[in-house]
C-alpha cells in the first residue's frame, strides 16, 4: 500500500506536478472531428485544463486555452471567430 505523500505525488495531474507533467506529454483524444461543425466553438476540459476546441471556416481544427491571453477573461463563442 502507498504512503499518502506518495499517492498525492501519482495521482495529482496538474500543471508543474510530476504525474501532470508525464500525462502532458502525450496526445490525448478530446472529440470526434466529423462532430465539429464549421464555423464552429466547442469548450472542453482536459487534465483540468479548460480548452476551446474549434473548426475554422477552411475546415481545420484548432484548440487553445480557453482564457484571452490579454485580459484573462473566457473566450466563449465569439471570442474565436
Amino acid at each position: 500500500m502507498l504512503s499518502p505523500d506518495k499517492n498525492t505525488v501519482l495521482t495529482s495531474f496538474g500543471r508543474g506536478t510530476p504525474a501532470g507533467e508525464m500525462l502532458r506529454r502525450y496526445w490525448w483524444p478530446i472529440a470526434f472531428s466529423a462532430d465539429l461543425a464549421a464555423p464552429d466553438v466547442r469548450k472542453v476540459r482536459l487534465l483540468g485544463e479548460d480548452l476551446a476546441l474549434f473548426r475554422q471556416a477552411d475546415r481545420s481544427v484548432h484548440v487553445l486555452a480557453d482564457r484571452c491571453p490579454h485580459r484573462g477573461a473566457a473566450r466563449g463563442r465569439r471570442g474565436l471567430r
